[in-house]
């Protein structure tokens, strides 16, 4: 089932601001790499919801 443009916007802002809370409570000295590489992920997919919204408009 495709998701309304509202859902997928907020969709988007949860999983951002779940991103957001992990990065703020994240110990800077134990991430790894498989860390950050994950989170550029997570961002990527961000990116694509994002792109998929503006391009509906």
């Amino acid at each position: 089932m495709k998701m309304s443009e509202k859902e997928l916007i907020s969709h988007i802002q949860t999983r951002l601001s779940e991103f957001v809370d992990e990065i703020n409570h994240v110990d800077p000295d134990k991430v790894s790499v498989e860390d950050v590489d994950e989170w550029i992920g997570l961002l990527d997919q961000l990116e694509e919801k994002v792109k998929t919204v503006q391009h509906e408009k």
